[in-house]
């Protein structure tokens, strides 16, 4: 008998490492219970004690850390990692933060290595709330870096199977607006969706570095994307096996929101099961709230066994690709640092905040400034003394400031910090506010005094949008409202999930009172024992202050700028306010206080270096033309002083490049709830707003030349496109350079970018040197999306290859010929055409089944068209099917050309008959004409077709 012949133990075949996975999974399946498999589509799975299966808690952040680890390395900003176009990084990056969360597993083993994260989302608006957390606007940066981030989140860049974690990206699908995410939909034509939006999530899966997604509160075309067609219809495609798990309660709101899909929970959970939902991030702990409704679902055939056994099967072999199953543990379970703060990390940390700082402008040559020769620095501005924290992120509490990092380079003698804030008094009846002098901090009351001192002063920190935070002179500490309403001052700096410490003062008759923004609520006036709280519902209701300016804040900058060698301002915006998961800013630009303060430093001393330390682009364009110099970095944690002082002082060469496009004015966005790109002209693929810093922009300190080669002008289309750059350096300063190659088709039937990033490469480049980079790019990142053939298609003709120093700032162009079958005319009478795969359309709205998947167009009014491009019009007779969804009359005009175009056919669409096939004659016999369906009221299109 050989080792293979002997008999096997059939409850420990799902430990056998020797086993093909299925297999595995298979065994292990067929001995859970029904119960115990729904306990294991809930983030709180109990385990099978029978079967040795531990107790598991899913998800751990990993936006820029292993977010619950203690100690662990805090990372840039995604944004901030997105500046800096450097995918190998990343991968050192994610290679990290798992070794920390495997080292935090040994310890804690019941949560378990499912990682949330990388967010994938495009940052196609940054009035987005969440704006911080994804990579960039562009596709193909997006999902080149999420990819790299994975590879090293799952350890996938060495040999095996085994997972050091199991990524599961963020938020499928089309996932940009906070306010409304759960009831307002938006329209996702097949274009945008599978150009833009998919392509985000589609390589880290088909790379095999992703193990799955959770999905996004938002709807698509009318659906709830926990219940999206494109669960089964995009993600099983690229893999069968991909996890796919819900946002926290997001299913829960399917039924219980203010625009429920469903009448109740059960039937909710079902719907989300059979739409392809795993595992629900729900009730919290409360699992059985879940495993009960699904329980009676499955009793009562609304989602049947074998979906059950499938969704728990893929949890299961992400459970056993990170090893929690094996008989013995591998090398990747056991390796990991005992201590998950090492000092390699923390290297790498200030290395990610270095390379993602981005020299926005610098007139002549201002940057970088000379150590030995500025003997004087002033440093204003209200972030120079700060490191701020946001959410999904490690805490710490050690972070090197702005104002730290240039005086650790310089030497504290040379440098002077001036914040630059407003100090008021608050004076009420004939008595001043007055905080605690405590080092703790306590309450606030009203003590009559004839001059406001330290306890009566606040320094006001401007966040724009009005919102603001109030520290106390006397003891530092800023103000906030307990949740008894009584306000202290005890907060070391802006913090938590509600961030008590946002205030509004608002005018009021001869003053003004002061709203507790994140209650609602405005301060009373003192109660019989003297202390303030927010007591009060309503403005009229509240104490009236007068508010006496005790210190302005931009003229003490202007004062100590003149005789200054150089000033460097420090702005920006505070992670935690004003835009944050579940709330989108309605404003870009800087706060006011702040750009007062870096324009009076401007005006007093030329040498003015303004650095933006922000989670979003900044409209600043009134500012950048103010000042000769201007950086800007994401939030970087503790390295960000080093990091900015290093760049200002030419200790590095900052090489950064802008991962988003920074608009002149909010007007240049449009609407925030417009997803289609393509008709709306948004991100720099389409816009033709001219913006104040483009897509990758961002400048050095050497000068650099370039040449690009084509190798072959000439390709088929299962040939690649290679290329060869050359960079050099000509100057004495070495410095990276980032190589951006786009693309552009020179003619098509459909309305393309105006260009589009096909590849990009960090490369440094030594002084006085040169470099070689060899591109071999894949044909298809050229192809668009045909509606017709619901697939990928590379036209044939000619292309420009660009390479640019960003989108705007294109260096050289050559041409490429594209030799490829000739596209036809689109058909209209091969069959049923669906009406989603129009090419253009105006007031019609798409409306997905999450069942079936399918698409109807729905018109409200009169005016509605979708327009079909290039129609060979052939038949005598045209078939739609179509309905009126109110009683009455209205008809679909078939025009030629234009929506008042000549009248080709008329099809009466009656009220109240559902699905109807109308079919009329209609003049055919034209050569590639537009052809539009145009609705003379409201109208459901289903299909069209020619016959």
């Amino acid at each position: 008998m050989t080792e293979h012949d002997a008999p096997r133990d059939a409850e420990t075949d799902f430990r056998d490492t020797g086993l093909p996975l299925a297999e595995r999974v298979r065994h292990l399946l067929g001995l859970l219970s029904r119960d115990e498999k729904l306990a294991m589509m809930h983030q709180y799975s109990p385990g099978v004690p029978r079967l040795g299966i531990p107790p598991l808690v899913w998800g751990i952040a990993v936006r820029r850390g292993a977010d619950p680890v203690p100690g662990a390395t805090v990372f840039p900003q995604a944004v901030g990692l997105g500046a800096t176009w450097n995918p190998d990084l990343l991968t050192r990056v994610g290679a990290a933060i798992a070794a920390e969360i495997r080292a935090h597993y040994h310890r804690q083993p019941t949560i378990g290595l499912a990682i949330w994260g990388p967010v994938t989302n495009l940052l196609r608006d940054p009035r987005w709330g969440r704006n911080e957390e994804g990579y960039s606007e562009c596709p193909v940066l997006t999902s080149t870096l999420a990819t790299a981030m994975c590879r090293g989140l799952s350890g996938q860049s060495d040999a095996g199977a085994q997972r050091a974690t199991t990524p599961l990206l963020q938020h499928f699908l089309a996932y940009n607006h906070e306010n409304e995410r759960g009831t307002h939909s938006v329209l996702l034509r097949p274009r945008v969706l599978h150009e833009y939006d998919l392509r985000a999530f589609k390589a880290p899966i088909v790379d095999g570095v992703a193990d799955g997604v959770m999905l996004s509160y938002s709807r698509v075309n009318g659906v709830p994307n926990h219940l999206s067609p494109h669960i089964r219809g995009q993600l099983r495609d690229w893999d069968p096996d991909t996890v796919v798990m819900s946002d926290a309660w997001a299913p829960s709101f399917l039924a219980l929101d203010e625009r429920p899909s469903f009448p109740s929970r059960l039937q909710a959970y079902a719907a989300a099961v059979r739409a392809g939902l795993d595992l629900f991030v729900d009730q919290g702990d409360r699992s059985h709230v879940i495993t009960d409704n699904l329980g009676r679902a499955v009793a009562d055939g609304f989602v049947r066994e074998e979906l059950l056994d499938a969704a728990v099967g893929r949890l299961l072999r992400m459970r056993m690709r990170w090893g929690q199953f094996d008989a013995e543990a591998t090398d990747a379970g056991e390796s990991g640092p005992d201590s998950p703060d090492l000092p390699a990390h923390r290297r790498l940390a200030a290395c990610a905040a270095a390379e993602a700082i981005v020299l926005l402008s610098n007139r002549d040559s201002l940057l970088p400034l000379d150590r030995a020769a500025v003997r004087r620095v002033v440093v204003v501005g209200q972030l120079a003394a700060m490191v701020c924290r946001d959410w999904y992120a490690p805490q710490f509490d050690d972070g090197r400031t702005p104002m730290a990092g240039i005086a650790g380079l310089l030497g504290a003698d040379r440098v002077t910090l001036v914040e630059g804030v407003d100090v008021i008094a608050l004076r009420w009846q004939d008595g001043y506010v007055t905080s605690s002098t405590t080092p703790e901090g306590g309450p606030l009351t009203v003590r009559q005094v004839a001059v406001a001192e330290a306890a009566q002063r606040f320094a006001i920190f401007d966040w724009g949008s009005e919102v603001c935070s109030l520290r106390a002179e006397s003891n530092g500490r800023f103000l906030r409202s307990r949740s008894n309403r009584t306000l202290v001052n005890d907060r070391a700096a802006p913090e938590g999930w509600q961030v008590r410490e946002r205030f509004r003062l608002v005018p009021q008759g001869a003053g003004a009172v002061l709203l507790d923004v994140s209650t609602g609520r405005y301060v009373a006036p003192p109660a019989s024992d003297g202390v303030l709280r927010t007591a009060a519902a309503t403005a009229e209701a509240a104490a009236v202050f007068r508010v006496e300016l005790v210190t302005d804040g931009a003229a003490t900058v202007g004062a100590a700028a003149v005789d200054a060698d150089v000033v460097v301002a420090i702005v920006g915006n505070h992670p935690l306010i004003n835009g944050r998961e579940a709330e989108d800013r309605t404003d870009i630009r800087l706060a006011p206080a702040q750009e007062k303060v870096a324009r009076a430093a401007a005006a007093a001393n030329q040498a003015t270096v303004v650095a933006l330390v922000s989670s979003y682009p900044l409209a600043v364009a009134e500012l950048a033309a103010a000042v000769p110099a201007m950086l800007w970095s994401s939030h970087a944690g503790p390295q960000l002083g080093t990091s900015l002082a290093d760049a200002v002082f030419g200790v590095r060469a900052p090489a950064g490049r802008l991962p988003q496009t920074w608009p002149r004015q909010v007007a240049d966005l449009g609407d925030m709830y417009e997803y289609d790109i393509i008709k709306a002209r948004k991100t720099y693929l389409y816009a033709d707003v001219e913006p104040l810093f483009p897509f990758g922009h961002g400048l050095t300190y050497p000068c650099f030349w370039y040449d690009l080669e084509v190798l072959r002008p000439i390709v088929c289309v299962e040939d690649p496109i290679e290329l060869s750059v050359e960079v050099g350096n000509p100057g004495p300063v070495e410095s990276d350079e980032v190589l951006q190659i786009y693309g552009r088709a020179r003619g098509s039937r459909h309305p393309r970018p105006l260009r589009q990033l096909l590849a990009f490469r960090r490369v440094h480049v030594p002084a006085g040197t040169a470099q070689t980079a060899l591109f071999t790019i894949a044909l298809r990142e050229l192809a668009v999306w045909d509606v017709d053939r619901h697939e990928f298609v590379v036209e044939p003709g000619d292309y420009d290859i660009m390479l640019g120093r960003s989108s705007a700032d294109i260096v050289t162009t050559r041409r490429l010929t594209v030799r490829a079958e000739p596209v036809g005319p689109r058909r209209l009478d091969g069959g049923p055409v669906r009406a989603s795969d129009f090419d253009d359309y105006h007031a019609f709205w798409p409306q997905d089944d999450a069942e079936t998947g399918l698409t109807t167009m729905t018109c409200g009014d009169a005016g509605g068209w979708l327009l079909f491009r290039d129609v060979a019009v052939r038949g005598t007779r045209v078939r739609v099917r179509a309905v009126r969804p109110t009683a009455g009359w209205a008809a679909i005009e078939f025009r030629l050309d234009d929506p008042d175009g000549r009248l080709l056919a008329v099809a009466p669409v009656v009220g109240g008959v559902d699905g109807d096939v109308i079919e009329v004659p209609i003049c055919t016999g034209m050569d590639r004409r537009d052809i539009l369906l145009v609705a003379t009221g409201s109208v459901w299109l289903e299909t069209v077709e020619l016959y």
